[in-house]
């Protein structure tokens, strides 16, 4: 049985307007996928989540209104039939449409323009007590160091529980009720920090510290993550945010202080290790080739100038 014109037309709008209601369902699905920046933890994640809530919103009533348009010009003014050389009116020229399709985006635009710049103050304008808390983004891991303490205390590599399977994340620790600062930047390629239901993403660079902070009001454990492709085992750059109350973090920063207490320094016995060393004639040519034949050289220089990363020069003599 041969398909009529008009059933083709019927079948091709249910299409789209099926695909409409998966395109606007899809920020649902999101939400209960964990973790996710539309379930924030924070005043300033809540802001974030709002801001995108309400351009999604402006964007799927302007996506509607357009298709709806399209949809009656199509069925409105189609050819009936073969004689039917009806032009319909013609609007080009028309002061008052122009004028309402270059006034409402404007407005739109204003609008979005100034909720975004009110959450970017509130994101880069830190209050003065918070706590400060040093990132250091690392080829393969994150490196926290709490900078109020005064001691190079630092976390990485701790062995905890997720999903019934055991991964090595580093683990930060944060107070409840209290601002906390992270000072981040990287000492090798440009990584990005997130934890998704705190706030947004900000970039860690060689060389630059950017800043974000942010007050968790209940305790909890927070995932985060390396949003920036950073080399092969990127998808392991993950670490656990534990927001305590304050008694408890305290105890645990004591705790870090106390561990950080029993380390020997590295270097300090150095002249016996180097006694017992075994020294082996190297092949200088051939580690010279392979160095750049790798890439090595775009980020490590062999002649001690300045690249991204520290130079190879001198590092057979380096403790």
């Amino acid at each position: 049985m041969k398909q009529s014109p008009l059933w083709k037309r019927q079948r091709w709008v249910a299409v789209v307007f099926v695909a409409l209601a998966l395109l606007l369902a899809f920020p649902v699905v999101a939400l209960a996928q964990s973790p996710s920046p539309l379930a924030p933890g924070t005043d300033n994640a809540a802001e974030l989540a709002n801001l995108f809530w309400i351009t999604l919103g402006i964007a799927a009533v302007v996506f509607v209104f357009t298709i709806f348009l399209i949809l009656f010009a199509v069925f409105r003014y189609r050819q009936r039939d073969e004689d039917d050389d009806e032009e319909p009116e013609q609007i080009h020229g028309n002061a008052r449409l122009e004028l309402i399709w270059t006034i409402i985006p404007a407005i739109i635009m204003l609008t979005l323009f100034g909720l975004t710049f009110s959450a970017l103050q509130t994101r880069y304008n830190a209050p003065e007590d918070s706590l400060v808390i040093h990132v250091g983004g690392k080829q393969l891991y994150w490196d926290f160091t709490y900078v109020d303490t005064n001691l190079d205390i630092s976390t990485r590599g701790s062995t905890i529980e997720q999903a019934g399977t055991e991964e090595v994340l580093t683990e930060v620790f944060v107070p409840v009720g209290r601002p906390i600062q992270f000072e981040i930047t990287s000492d090798n390629v440009i990584h990005s920090f997130w934890v998704p239901e705190l706030e947004g993403k900000i970039d860690a660079i060689p060389g630059h510290v950017n800043t974000l902070w942010f007050e968790i009001d209940e305790p909890g454990t927070y995932r985060g993550v390396c949003a920036e492709f950073c080399g092969l085992n990127h998808w392991n750059m993950q670490f656990m945010l534990v927001a305590l109350p304050e008694d408890d973090y305290q105890a645990r920063i004591d705790e870090l202080v106390f561990l950080a207490n029993q380390r020997t320094p590295v270097g300090t016995d150095i002249e016996s290790i180097l006694a017992d060393l075994e020294v082996y004639e190297a092949d200088v040519e051939s580690g010279e080739a392979l160095f750049v034949e790798y890439g090595c050289t775009s980020c490590h220089s062999l002649d001690g100038s300045a690249l991204v990363g520290p130079s190879m020069q001198g590092m057979g003599a380096r403790a």
